[in-house]
C-alpha cells in the first residue's frame, strides 16, 4: 500500500504538469491541433499550439479484479490536456481528477484490504494520471509518417478504495499516421510493462496497441471509430494486470477553437466493462505559425 505522502505527492505532480501545461499555453488562439479521442495527431500539430479538455463518462458493468467490485463507474471531470512542445512533438496529460463507482457485485474476500467507507455501496476517488510524448520525425503533415509514442500511467489512485491498483505501468510504441485531406489514421502498437500489483517484483509485459480513423465530414463536423487495448503475453496473468480492450466511435462538431464531441463505447474484455458513454469540451490554443 502507498504511504499518504507518496501519493500526496504523485497527486500533486499530476496536478502541476496540468497546470505547467495549461499556463504555457494560454493565449490567443484558433482552433489548429486536430483532437483525436485515442491518439494524438502529432503531424497535424503546429509548434506551441495546446489544447485544453475537460469531459465526462460513464461505464456499465466496469470490473475491478483486484478489489472483487463491479458496477456503474463514473468519471468527471476528466481531463486532457496537449502541447505540441516542438515540430512534430506532442506532450499530453489525461487522466479523471474525481471517480465514482457504484457497487453492484463484491468478492466476499477481495485480494487486497478495502477501505470500510465502501460498505454503504459507493466509492469515490480520484482516478490515475498518465503523462504520454508522441513524436513523428519521419514524413510530412500530409501522406505516410512514422515515430514513437512513450506513456507512463501514475499510481495516483488508492487500492483501498477499489478502482486503483498502486502500481506504475510505462507502454513504449512505434507510432503511424497517414494523414489526407479528408481523412487522418494514427495508431501505435508496441509494449506495455505493468507492474504487478501484489506480487513483490513481478510484472507483466503485454501487447499494446490504439488505433483510430477520422473522417472530416465538413469544416464544422467530424467522425471517428476506433480501438485501443492491451493482450498479456502470459497464459496466466497476475491480478490487475489481464487483457484489456475497447471499441470507440465518436462525433465532434467544432467551430473556431471550441470542440464538442460526444461517443460511445463497447468493452471486449471482461475488465474493459460493456457501453459506455462520453462528452467533452475542449478549447484548442494556437501556436506558432
Amino acid at each position: 500500500m502507498q504511504s499518504p505522502g507518496a501519493r500526496r505527492f504523485r497527486v500533486g505532480l499530476s496536478c502541476v504538469l496540468c497546470g505547467a501545461v495549461a499556463v504555457t499555453a494560454a493565449m490567443p488562439a484558433e482552433a489548429q491541433l486536430a483532437r483525436d479521442a485515442l491518439v494524438q495527431p502529432v503531424g497535424a500539430a503546429r509548434s506551441g499550439e495546446a489544447l485544453i479538455g475537460v469531459g465526462v463518462s460513464h461505464t456499465a458493468n466496469a470490473d475491478f479484479p483486484l478489489a472483487g467490485l463491479a458496477g456503474d463507474l463514473t468519471a468527471f471531470p476528466e481531463l486532457h490536456a496537449a502541447w505540441a512542445i516542438g515540430p512534430r512533438v506532442v506532450l499530453e496529460v489525461k487522466g479523471a481528477a474525481r471517480k465514482a463507482l457504484s457497487i453492484e457485485t463484491r468478492d466476499s474476500i477481495p485480494a487486497v484490504d478495502l477501505d470500510r467507507s465502501l460498505d454503504d455501496g459507493m466509492s469515490r476517488d480520484v482516478g490515475d494520471f498518465e503523462l504520454a510524448v508522441s513524436f513523428a520525425p519521419i514524413g510530412g503533415s500530409t501522406g505516410f509518417s512514422a515515430g514513437g509514442h512513450l506513456g507512463v500511467r501514475l499510481p495516483n489512485s488508492d487500492e483501498t478504495r477499489g478502482m486503483g491498483l498502486n502500481t506504475t505501468d510505462v507502454t513504449i510504441a512505434g507510432l503511424f499516421s497517414w494523414n489526407s485531406a479528408r481523412w487522418h489514421a494514427t495508431g501505435w502498437f508496441g509494449v506495455s510493462i505493468l507492474e504487478a500489483p501484489i506480487e513483490p517484483f513481478e510484472q507483466n509485459d503485454a501487447f499494446a496497441w490504439a488505433v483510430e480513423t477520422l473522417w472530416y465530414a465538413s469544416p464544422n463536423w467530424r467522425l471517428s471509430a476506433g480501438t485501443r487495448g492491451r493482450a498479456s503475453t502470459r497464459r496466466v496473468s497476475p491480478l490487475g494486470t489481464g487483457d484489456l480492450g475497447e471499441l470507440r466511435a465518436s462525433v465532434t462538431w467544432r467551430h473556431g477553437p471550441l470542440a464538442i464531441d460526444a461517443g460511445i463505447g463497447h468493452g471486449t474484455t471482461v475488465m474493459g466493462g460493456d457501453w459506455s458513454v462520453r462528452a467533452g469540451v475542449a478549447w484548442t490554443l494556437a501556436g506558432n505559425r
